[in-house]
């Protein structure tokens, strides 16, 4: 990579710019996720990986083939589960909103606000830190938080972690509503009843890797979350 990096340098020296030490490392990031992506990419596209990767290298690779080149290996020092955590958050906000943008039928230009409820302090936080990121991303107007809860009003998705309310006036269709709301409640329950199962089941528990089992019993206390608002969504919809 002694290549790349030393055109990049010279390239970056000439452009007298304050930032270009934070921009140099940027764009050095990216050539080396572009080379491991090369790399991953070899036992499948052979031949078009491999003319890329030498074109990197400015034709001086430091092995005559890309099929030579260490494999990339997973660092456990780079791995961030509070970092993956807070993105599976921001991830589910974003698609969340989208999947109400697309029920509502909402048009793809019009930016409308969203409003989200969340007893967790660091998830609040978290969200109002990344806004401008979310409200690009989910295409909303603005992203306001709710002091009480969502269950009793319309337009909302509901999540273990948090609600979100779109707030678009659009006719409602009651009975859709508790279809669809019926639906994944049955969902819920029929995923709920595996997990629990698999709990109850001695030896499962005792010869499966304890993550596994955590995991299991953290899904089962979402799963039971959601259950409980999916209940009260449907009293509300009279059901």
């Amino acid at each position: 990579m002694a290549v790349v990096r030393l055109g990049v340098s010279k390239w970056f020296d000439s452009q007298n710019n304050a930032d270009s030490l934070e921009a140099e490392s940027a764009c050095s990031n990216l050539i080396l996720l572009f080379d491991a992506s090369l790399r991953l990419l070899h036992p499948i596209m052979p031949f078009i990986t491999d003319e890329l990767w030498h074109a990197i290298y400015d034709g001086k690779p430091q092995q005559k083939s890309l099929a030579l080149a260490v494999y990339p290996q997973a660092d456990e020092n780079q791995i961030d589960k509070t970092a993956e955590t807070q993105m599976a958050i921001l991830q589910d906000l974003i698609v969340s909103v989208r999947n109400l943008r697309a029920e509502l039928k909402v048009e793809t230009k019009e930016r409308v606000p969203v409003e989200v409820f969340t007893e967790d302090s660091a998830i609040r936080a978290l969200i109002d830190e990344n806004r401008n990121a979310l409200e690009k991303l989910a295409n909303v107007e603005q992203v306001r938080f709710a002091e009480s809860s969502l269950e009793k009003r319309s337009n909302v998705r509901h999540t273990a972690r948090f609600d979100v309310r779109l707030h678009y006036e659009k006719k409602i269709d009651i009975a859709a509503e508790r279809e669809k709301a019926t639906k994944e409640l049955d969902r819920i329950e029929k995923e709920l009843e595996s997990i629990e199962r698999q709990l109850a089941n001695e030896s499962f528990v005792t010869k499966a890797p304890t993550h596994v089992v955590e995991k299991l019993r953290k899904r089962k206390e979402e799963l039971l979350t959601l259950r409980d608002k999916l209940r009260k969504r449907l009293e509300q919809l009279g059901l």
